[in-house]
């Protein structure tokens, strides 16, 4: 259920940090100063995704589908020949699909990829080698000595721990550039349907998406991208089997528990409180809310805990309807809705919230 913020509210940066203060604080942050997301070329609606999964029919994924707050999403799932593979058979096309997003994302950055001094790369999961950042590396013939890494298995929660690596990698290093790719087949994940399948099978089956994107951070603060300003993970104990890949010789699937999205809501507005306390802000300061599109429930959840109105959360449900859960990438695209949609002001504060394996709430505190 919606819940409205009272009318209350102000939207306005909190007067307790000093103008002079604020800019110090941009300039000693990095900043994210170049963003972009790919789709993958084939855009499926969910009546075709359930026809090619052999879920048309019943009752129970026929509901879902519709409940979901997806309308449509990029799969690669109109291949018969890859439907027909395994999550392991499918790897060698799924880790050359990822590549070619991430080249084209990384194209569209304003960047010279030789001016790159830490490539971070990061996937669901990757039975891949050499990973994409090594394969980004050799493409644009950076330096020898360029730092990468690639990160796996922290999935939906991944841009607050990836921009904190990055961040933490320029650190000293004045005038360098980090790149992060965030890029998932969730498609390579996706199965037909099985007598026996759980109903967690089919959940899954009804959100996920596939999608890329890529984020340039710099040491300077110069950009008119957000600045860094403060960012935390918070992994909610006892939470380790509430998202877990499930795989079988022949079978694959996202498990995601029936009450995730209440794990991860439970706790969420003291742990927004402290963060923000810590920087000397409330709720009242955040102008922009950059709310994880996971799911109907995931966000509905994140919206009821926080106390947030249909318009903070209206760019996570867009992005949800039209793409689905891409995974790693997912709150890039919201990022970059926000930046477009939105256009903030310089001075506006913005907070993302990102929920994924662990359970790990990811909380990461913007300023253009």
């Amino acid at each position: 259920m919606a819940v409205t913020r009272p009318d209350t509210r102000r939207r306005t940066s909190a007067p307790s940090l000093e103008p002079v203060r604020e800019l110090d604080a941009r300039a000693a942050s990095p900043c994210i100063s170049g963003l972009a997301v790919v789709d993958p070329p084939t855009t499926l609606s969910q009546r075709e995704v359930l026809e090619r999964l052999g879920l048309a029919g019943d009752e129970f994924a026929e509901g879902v589908f519709a409940r979901c707050g997806v309308r449509r999403r990029k799969l690669e799932l109109a291949d018969d020949d890859f439907l027909a593979g395994t999550m392991q058979g499918r790897t060698a096309q799924v880790e050359d699909q990822l590549l070619r997003c991430a080249i084209e994302a990384v194209d569209q950055l304003d960047v010279d990829p030789r001016g790159i001094g830490t490539v971070i790369s990061a996937s669901l999961y990757s039975t891949g080698c050499p990973t994409i950042a090594h394969r980004l590396v050799d493409h644009y013939e950076m330096a020898s000595t360029t730092d990468k890494y690639h990160v796996v298995g922290v999935g939906c929660a991944s841009a607050v721990p990836l921009l904190r690596l990055a961040g933490q990698a320029l650190h000293g290093r004045l005038g360098g550039r980090a790149l992060v790719v965030a890029a998932d087949s969730m498609s390579s994940i996706l199965m037909r349907a099985g007598e026996q399948d759980p109903k967690a099978k089919t959940v899954g089956s009804a959100i996920f998406g596939d999608g890329c994107a890529a984020a340039v951070l710099s040491a300077d603060g110069v950009g008119d991208g957000p600045a860094i300003v403060d960012s935390e993970v918070h992994q909610v104990a006892g939470t380790l089997d509430a998202v877990s890949l499930a795989l079988a010789p022949t079978d694959s699937y996202l498990h995601l528990a029936r009450d995730l999205p209440d794990l991860a809501a439970e706790g969420l507005p003291q742990l927004v409180d402290r963060f923000l306390e810590r920087n000397r802000l409330d709720a009242r300061a955040i102008d922009h809310w950059v709310v994880h599109p996971g799911g109907r429930r995931i966000i509905e959840a994140v919206q009821a805990a926080l106390s947030l109105s249909d318009e903070d959360v209206a760019l996570s449900w867009h992005v949800l309807a039209e793409r689905g859960n891409v995974g790693t990438p997912s709150i890039f695209y919201v990022l970059k809705e926000t930046a477009e949609q939105r256009a903030p002001h310089s001075g506006e504060h913005a907070l993302a919230v990102t929920i994924g394996p662990g359970v790990t709430v990811g909380l990461m505190l913007l300023r253009w």
